[in-house]
């Protein structure tokens, strides 16, 4: 006896799976999408307009299950939409989105007519978007215009002439391909700043300082910071480290504060500035280009300045490195620089951090608009995911609030039962962050392993 098995009548359409592309300064775009079924391919097209009309391509090659497709010139500031279309040899057609071409894919060709500001973001580092909506928000309530780039998306990469300002974050300083690549775009950008025409660039992130150290001078992301910014990283060992609030020894977020110091170009003199934050770097400035990098670079005589200092802290009140240096600025002719070693978000404020990019792009010499005061509309209700996460032993939960009102903040656990609440109290409107320690309502220590947030909500 035997028992034969068969597939039957394949009535299945083909089944397609695609990474969506972000905003890209190439304006030839190649696709590249993975299409199986049971049957042989018939035939399969990509359809994209960016005018009226839809313009098909039929695929370049085809490796195994994977497709290529290419685009004709696209023109820069284009809004381009997109999907893909397979027929089987059967008949049966599928498309990708499932809804097209009612549903698309869509993304933009930079830059965008007139356009000088570019926000570039952390796509892959910062993926629970801790502080993409941040830099949004600031740069909506300044009511400036702006494109917007995932640095991490693409192998390569130049920022075009056109931008005069780059607004830039890393979410960590990670070493990689796509941190030298950022690095050395930077720097190219920079070089081709003139007296006439400068280039400028606000850049944060609470990590890279340290990722670069005991790197050769060779590296990109040292080369950025030492000749670029003209700033350095103190080590643990002459009194600094990974994290200026707290010491190098404690990972979780403190509270503390920051002072702007003389001169700043960003914040006023004197002001001091509320913090929640885990590792912000110890940095200082750099009087002059060193010498093993003077050959290449504009002006190597030029040095940078202090900008904001460490102050309040854990340290019975202090900042473990107490008016230690955290922020940096140059004004090297051809080009202006401003280094954070804060990431945005760890700013409590939201006007703050709106002043702080208000100023920022001030000195770039951007034009604002004609009122002299931005105007900040009452924040969205937003919540946003914790982080650390997993955290050690501590995280923060971040969320902003349309109006005053009360809030109840509470965690529960996997079942459904109420374990803590962390606030229940009247809150003013604005940002908000509220720290758990991981223990229940009885102070007892729970085992947490991730805090589970519902997809960001805003409203």
């Amino acid at each position: 006896m035997a028992i034969l098995f068969y597939p039957g009548v394949d009535m299945q359409p083909p089944v397609m799976t695609y990474e969506e592309k972000g905003n890209t300064f190439e304006t030839t775009i190649e696709f590249e999408v993975d299409i199986v079924d049971m049957s042989a391919i018939d035939s399969a097209t990509l359809f994209y307009r960016y005018a009226d009309e839809w313009i098909s391509a039929s695929y370049d090659s085809v490796d195994g299950a994977t497709y290529h497709f290419t685009t004709q010139e696209i023109p820069q500031g284009s809004n381009v939409e997109y999907y893909f279309e397979s027929t089987d040899e059967n008949g049966y057609t599928g498309t990708l989105p499932s809804g097209a071409p009612d549903d698309t894919f869509s993304f933009k060709t930079l830059p965008t007519q007139d356009v000088e500001i570019l926000f570039a973001y952390s796509g892959t580092q910062d993926w629970q978007r801790t502080e993409y909506p941040v830099y949004i928000q600031a740069l909506e309530n300044l009511n400036v215009e702006y494109d917007i780039y995932d640095w991490q998306e693409y192998d390569s990469y130049r920022f075009p002439d056109q931008y005069t300002s780059i607004i830039a974050y890393a979410s960590s300083g990670s070493p990689g391909e796509d941190s030298d690549t950022l690095s050395t775009a930077l720097v190219e950008y920079l070089d081709s700043g003139t007296t006439i025409e400068p280039k400028n660039v606000f850049f944060a992130s609470d990590g890279f300082a340290y990722s670069q150290s005991g790197t050769p001078n060779s590296d990109p992301r040292k080369l950025l910071l030492t000749a670029y910014f003209r700033t350095s990283y103190i080590g643990t060992a002459i009194g600094g480290g990974t994290n200026g609030l707290a010491g190098p020894d404690y990972i979780g977020y403190v509270d503390g504060s920051i002072v702007c110091l003389d001169e700043s170009p960003i914040g006023t003199a004197g002001d001091e500035v509320n913090v929640n934050a885990n590792s912000p770097d110890c940095i200082f400035e750099k009087d002059a280009c060193p010498d093993w990098y003077a050959d290449q670079v504009q002006n190597p005589g030029i040095g940078s300045h202090n900008a904001y200092m460490f102050e309040d802290g854990p340290i019975n009140g202090q900042a473990y490195l107490y008016h230690g240096v955290c922020a940096t600025w140059i004004d090297n002719l051809i080009y202006k620089a401003f280094y954070f070693s804060f990431d945005l978000s760890q700013v409590t404020s939201e006007e703050t951090q709106t002043d702080m990019l208000e100023d920022a792009l001030f000195w770039f010499g951007e034009d604002m608009g004609e009122s002299e005061e931005a105007f900040i509309p009452p924040a969205n209700l937003y919540l946003m995911q914790n982080a650390p996460n997993p955290f050690n032993p501590d995280t923060v939960i971040q969320f902003s609030l349309p109006h005053d009102g009360r809030v109840e903040l509470t965690v529960y656990n996997v079942r459904g039962r109420k374990v803590k609440i962390l606030c229940n109290e009247t809150m003013t409107a604005g940002s908000h962050r509220i720290t758990w320690n991981g223990t229940d309502d009885n102070d007892k220590t729970m085992r947490v392993r991730c805090l589970s947030l519902p997809d960001p909500v805003s409203g």
